[in-house]
Parts: structure tokens; C-alpha cells; sequence
């Protein structure tokens, strides 16, 4: 009787050691979150998960977002913005995760005159002859009153030459 008492009080510590690095775990790791791809020829939508994350470097604000996979989960598309304050420009360009010459799928850029939380864009030519379902070529959102950090709502993540368009619908912004 005395050695299982022993035995059980001995794995006390471990299983505490176990709970706490699982705790850990969830805490360090990225929400995700549920966003779009808008595929013109198919006029509809698919969904995919995606994490955000912020980078500040001086007076450059940069936020990733990492797209992954639907069904196997993996990281397939690279979305960076970046925010050049003092020059009032926001770039955003879409990658393919794996790098390599051809990583580079598309870029879109935007100045603005006077900051605001307000989402701003623009609506671009295949959203005006797609009709309201097509997302806009380029949208975004500063996230606070700073003016920095901004988040992107809808980016056009079309190859060059492609015969079909797509748009990736990120952050929910009205």
C-alpha cells in the first residue's frame, strides 16, 4: 500500500510539469483565422485559415499574414503589407510560401493624404465590371487611432496572365 502511494505522489510533479507546458503551448501559439478566396470564373468563395501577426521597425509598420491550405493545413500564400508612415504609402504584396523565382504572385500600393480608421482602397477595374460580389482590388484599415498597424481586408491575388481572377478576403472591416 505504501509503494503505490509513493508512486502516484511521483508522477504529481510530472503531470503538473505536462499541464503547464501545455498551457504554454496554447498561449504561444498564432489565432487563426477564417478568411476567403474569391474565384471570379467560379463566382463564389472558398474558405481557408489564415494568421496575423505585427513586426514595427522604426517608422515601418508590417503585418503577415500566413494562408494555409484548407484540407492539408500547410502554409501556401504569404500576404505582407507594409505601412512607410512617414511617406503616407501602404505596399501589400502577395507570395507563394515556398520562395523561389516565381514565388511572386501580384503587389498593390496605395498612398493616402490624411489618415483615418475608416477602410479605404480602391475598388479596381475587374470590381467594376464583376459587379458587388468582387471584392475590391486593394482594401485596408489602420487598426488603432496610432495610425500605424494596418490590416487588409481585400488584396487581388492574381498571377500575371492568368485568364481567371482571384481575391483574398482577409480582416472583416465595414
Amino acid at each position: 500500500m505504501k509503494m503505490m502511494i509513493l508512486s502516484k505522489t511521483s508522477h504529481l510533479p510530472l503531470f503538473a510539469l505536462f499541464t503547464l507546458m501545455m498551457i504554454s503551448a496554447k498561449c504561444a501559439a498564432q489565432n487563426r483565422y477564417t478568411g476567403y478566396e474569391y474565384d471570379l470564373n467560379y463566382d463564389d468563395y472558398y474558405e481557408f485559415k489564415y494568421t496575423r501577426e505585427y513586426k514595427e521597425e522604426g517608422n515601418i509598420y508590417t503585418t503577415i499574414y500566413k494562408i494555409f491550405h484548407p484540407t492539408k493545413k500547410q502554409h501556401i500564400y504569404t500576404i505582407t503589407a507594409v505601412h512607410y508612415k512617414s511617406e503616407k504609402r501602404i505596399k501589400v504584396n502577395v507570395d507563394k510560401a515556398g520562395g523561389g523565382i516565381f514565388a511572386h504572385i501580384n503587389d498593390e500600393e496605395i498612398t493616402y493624404d490624411n489618415p483615418s480608421l475608416k477602410p479605404f482602397g480602391f475598388r479596381g477595374s475587374v470590381g467594376v465590371l464583376g459587379g458587388s460580389r468582387v471584392p475590391n482590388q486593394l482594401k485596408v484599415k489602420f487598426i488603432s487611432g496610432k495610425y500605424e498597424n494596418i490590416n487588409v481586408a481585400n488584396v487581388n491575388s492574381t498571377s500575371s496572365g492568368s485568364n481567371n481572377f482571384y481575391f483574398f478576403v482577409l480582416d472583416d472591416v465595414k
